[in-house]
């Protein structure tokens, strides 16, 4: 079985439990599946899903970010900041993605420029942005923010949020991107295998830094979605989404190993997580057990998904050594006739 069409199988198979995970807790208590409590449920996923494709970019390469939710907090507090000081909506939002953007590109430097640890790195920018955090506001919640950014998340299309609307379009775009623009198959190539991309020509630092920096874009956006459905900015703003971004990714079809998967993958995951937070309210199961959660959910995917493509490569493996003993395996007389020939 190829990776690319397991990656595709298990997005498909996350979706099925998925559907079948609603329809359960629905029967289990119908208030779930009423139009409000879906669309809460859609609205409440949109931040996990953007982050989530973010970090997909880093995973395809083989990479990974922990510092996504730092970024995401760095962001929403500058957003917070230049919106308080008087500044349109339109330069705020664009400060606060240039903000993401920058913290995503010094990521992406020390990765591809410096050959840091992708872990590394991203736990040490994780410190220092949420320490920029803490000088920028003096420790404090950014607690009144204007009505103006508010009104986007009470902007509705045919019952949608715009921001819903936005993110199923990020996705589309994303992987219609993917899936037809050359340069954007470096990111599968890299996470392939890193050392043949750079024998084949393709520029691995350019592909790797830009995977980081997209990460620091993505994180933005979602603080923008943030900043406008939440209504303040409090210190532990991104905390801990680095964690479910990870999961949700994985858990939709993106390996860890690099080299598979996509949008829809994130998608798929980000609603998965998101739902099982709903499911855990509805069930009347303490908040704090979300984070606990989120984390069994990461260990058991991942597990369940190094050992699947272990055993697929070893068959790989396996199947090769036998066509190379079947291919020496020749009777003397077919070796003579050869010779003959």
């Amino acid at each position: 079985m190829n990776l690319r069409r397991l990656g595709q199988k298990q997005e498909t198979v996350v979706a099925l439990i998925f559907v079948a995970l609603v329809l359960v807790i629905g029967v289990i208590n119908p208030a779930f599946l009423k139009k409000a409590s879906l669309n809460s449920m859609l609205n409440n996923s949109l931040i996990l899903i953007v982050v989530s494709i973010g970090e997909m970019f880093v995973i395809l390469t083989r990479g990974i970010d922990v510092s996504v939710g730092a970024i995401m907090g760095l962001s929403a507090v500058i957003l917070g900041i230049t919106l308080n000081a008087g500044l349109s909506l339109p330069l705020a939002i664009v400060l606060a993605l240039a903000t993401g953007t920058a913290a995503g590109m010094v990521n992406g430097v020390g990765i591809a420029v410096f050959d840091v640890p992708p872990i590394i790195m991203t736990l040490g920018t994780l410190g220092i942005y949420r320490g920029l955090m803490l000088i920028i506001t003096g420790g404090s919640w950014i607690e009144t923010i204007p009505h103006n950014i508010k009104a986007i998340a009470e902007t509705r299309l045919f019952g949608l949020g715009a921001f819903a609307w936005m993110t199923f379009l990020v996705v589309i775009i994303t992987a219609w991107l993917l899936a037809h623009l050359k340069p954007s198959r470096y990111f599968y190539a890299v996470g392939d295998n890193e050392e043949g991309a750079y024998w084949a020509g393709i520029p691995v630092k350019w592909t790797l830094f830009v995977a980081y920096t997209l990460a620091g874009v993505f994180s933005a956006l979602a603080a923008i979605i943030f900043v406008s459905r939440i209504g303040f900015i409090p210190m532990q703003t991104g905390s801990g989404i680095e964690l479910k971004a990870i999961a949700a990714t994985v858990l939709g079809g993106v390996n860890l190993m690099g080299g598979v998967g996509t949008p829809v993958s994130a998608l798929i995951g980000g609603l998965f997580l998101a739902t099982v937070d709903s499911v855990l309210v509805f069930l009347k199961v303490p908040a704090f057990w979300n984070n606990a959660v989120a984390g069994a959910i990461l260990l058991i995917v991942v597990t369940i998904d190094f050992r699947v493509r272990q055993m697929i490569e070893d068959r790989q493996r396996a199947a090769r050594a036998q066509n190379r003993i079947d291919a020496i395996a020749v009777s003397p007389s077919q070796m003579r006739v050869e010779e003959l020939s």
